[in-house]
């Protein structure tokens, strides 16, 4: 298998791989340099994050850090 069939093959795994993949291009990554990276970092690690959930944590977080921060620092 080629390296332009391997990325083929890698891309119609699923959208968010596809469109991992086409940032990588549009940046001036090599399809070499792709496929390398890939399997350094595993396949599923570059697009797979939490999703919905993490962000929806994140922004939970980062709403309660003032609230919380100024509680400790300004008690009442």
């Amino acid at each position: 298998m080629t390296i332009a069939e391997r990325l083929i093959a890698e891309a119609a795994k699923s959208r968010e791989v596809e469109a991992w993949i086409s940032r990588q291009i549009l940046a001036g990554q090599r399809p070499s340099e792709i496929l390398a990276e890939m399997d350094r970092l595993g396949v599923s690690k570059p697009w797979r994050g939490d999703g919905p959930a993490g962000l929806t944590m994140a922004c939970a977080v980062m709403f309660a850090l003032p609230f919380l921060s100024l509680g400790y620092l300004l008690p009442g």
